[in-house]
């Protein structure tokens, strides 16, 4: 429902309908939070606007599952990357979540990491790969495009679609990727071989929106 409405498929956004069975259903709560800030991304990505019952949806799936003292990093940033989702879509209305209290998460380990786990990292945290809304691990990720080019590469060999998509994600909307890559066609590979999931699809329309907007 989401990779269709991104791809302009013609579906209108309803993410409650899709995926409510009930009211307050707790199904469809932990649906949301596992795909993150990504359940608005048509909203946030080609203009779908969101109806209160999708943004209600959203946030007590951002209330019911807060990240505990020892939360890795991804569980933080995917945690703040849907309460920032939220507020962006709501813009300023109502249903606005109270974000206050939450802060961007650390991304100094960024620097850190080998390629091949900085890789694996991007695309579990490919949500956040918006270049209209930069921060703080946007730019540590934005400074390596040649590992993640690397990265993307060594997914494609492996057959690995889903990392694949979520790293070229990343790079579809940064600068200095090596032109030697060809993104757009490894993309497309993805596409031809990843056999339909939804996860892959996701990544790969966001990628194609990303990738027009950093050459507009």
């Amino acid at each position: 429902m989401v990779a269709s409405a991104l791809s302009g498929g013609g579906d209108h956004f309803d993410l409650s309908g899709s995926v409510m069975t009930a009211p307050r259903d707790p199904v469809a709560v932990a649906a949301v939070r596992v795909l993150g800030a990504d359940v608005l991304a048509p909203c946030l990505l080609a203009g779908q606007s969101p109806c209160p019952a999708d943004l209600a949806l959203a946030g007590e799936s951002a209330r019911a599952f807060p990240p505990g003292p020892s939360a890795t990093p991804v569980v933080a940033w995917s945690h703040w990357a849907l309460h920032r989702a939220l507020e962006r879509a709501a813009a300023g209305g109502p249903l606005a979540p109270a974000v206050a209290g939450i802060g961007e998460p650390d991304a100094g380990w960024v620097s850190a990491l080998p390629w091949q786990e900085l890789c694996h990292r991007a695309a579990q945290l490919a949500a956040l790969a918006d270049p209209g809304a930069p921060c703080g691990l946007s730019t540590a990720f934005a400074a390596r495009p040649v590992d993640l080019a690397r990265g993307f590469v060594r997914a494609v060999r492996r057959q690995d679609w889903l990392q694949a998509a979520g790293t070229g994600r990343w790079l579809a909307g940064m600068s200095g990727v090596p032109d030697s890559l060809g993104l757009d066609a490894g993309l497309a590979w993805v596409a031809h071989r990843s056999e339909g999931d939804a996860r892959v699809a996701l990544h790969l329309a966001a990628a194609r929106l990303a990738g027009r907007a950093g050459r507009t």
